[in-house]
């Protein structure tokens, strides 16, 4: 997907990965279960990740069906993200979910999976430039890293998008 890359296809990409990121945090839901508040906090991710890519689909619907390819260097910077850690890193967040035992190592890479979307969805507003949509995305993951390190750190109840407050 991410060959002769268009700004079309990287926004594609963004809604394949939100796609995979509520069926990640779908998985740890059901993987933890037995863990009222963890199971809570998966789910909402979930929630959350299913919102993202709804408005990543909205975005991609604004843009021409035909584009220019990305300039090489914006291309290959998109591509090292989505690839070493999204896709095809050993250790990348989505890789071997039977792997995880403990709260902490499902918070952690969980941690690790909002930490690269950000990263990736900032390389395409470089791109892009001004989008609302891209921007408010991007407070939202941002929300998300807080929230995941807060929880990771204090055990803090994560509501979600509802919570708009630090």
């Amino acid at each position: 997907m991410l060959e002769d890359l268009t700004l079309r296809k990287a926004v594609e990409f963004a809604v394949r990965t939100e796609e995979l990121g509520a069926g990640f945090y779908g998985r740890l839901a059901k993987k933890f279960k037995d863990s009222k508040e963890l199971k809570e906090v998966f789910a909402q991710l979930a929630k959350d990740e299913v919102l993202h890519g709804q408005r990543f689909t909205e975005l991609r619907d604004q843009l021409p069906e035909e584009s220019e390819p990305v300039q090489f260097e914006q291309a290959q910077y998109l591509r090292a993200i989505a690839l070493s850690d999204i896709y095809s890193g050993p250790e990348g967040p989505m890789k071997n979910l039977a792997a995880l035992k403990t709260t902490e190592d499902a918070l952690a890479r969980a941690f690790n999976l909002e930490k690269t979307t950000l990263l990736y969805y900032e390389g395409m507003k470089g791109i892009l430039g001004e989008s609302e949509i891209l921007d408010a995305i991007i407070e939202e993951e941002k929300r998300h890293v807080v929230k995941v390190m807060q929880y990771m750190i204090t055990g803090a109840k994560m509501r979600g998008l509802e919570d708009q407050h630090p």
